[in-house]
């Protein structure tokens, strides 16, 4: 199983103005993106949830991201919260393949990693539904019982 790696979620205008590294998006930051996207998606396959395989590409060997690059990045995080959860916080990527990469994208693109990764940390899973009956998830529709909008059985 891949590794966690520590995603970059402050780059600022200032780092673009003193050009700092996090300023630019090098292939180290691409690849990372990928294993995390992979990481999340081995990991969440684990506890039973059904996310076709993300295959991370190794940008080392590649040339600068195309447009579809960058749409299967964002599509794959977007694979993962519809088999998991959409975190709170998250921020909505699909405008992102259509226009110039910003570094507040690439921001939003790794702090939503980050949240689904706190999100798994937590504990939060499905498996929570075993506390209740059939019966008892009747009244619920499959996106609040997806998104945990589900209230104790005891409540």
């Amino acid at each position: 199983m891949r590794k966690w790696i520590e995603p970059v979620t402050d780059r600022s205008l200032l780092d673009i103005k003193v050009r700092a590294p996090k300023a630019f998006l090098h292939a180290d930051d691409l690849n990372r993106i990928e294993s995390n996207i992979a990481y999340l998606s081995e990991r969440i396959n684990r506890l039973g949830y059904n996310i076709e395989a993300v295959l991370p590409t190794d940008w080392r060997k590649c040339a600068v991201p195309r447009v579809a690059d960058v749409e299967r990045i964002c599509d794959n995080i977007l694979k993962i919260i519809n088999a998991y959860r959409k975190p709170d916080g998250y921020t909505d990527l699909s405008d992102i393949p259509q226009k110039a990469l910003h570094i507040t994208d690439v921001n939003d693109l790794e702090r939503n990693l980050l949240l689904l990764l706190e999100l798994l940390e937590s504990g939060l899973s499905h498996g929570f539904l075993t506390r209740f009956t059939h019966g008892e998830l009747k009244q619920y529709t499959h996106a609040q019982i997806r998104t945990g909008g589900v209230t104790s059985p005891a409540s």
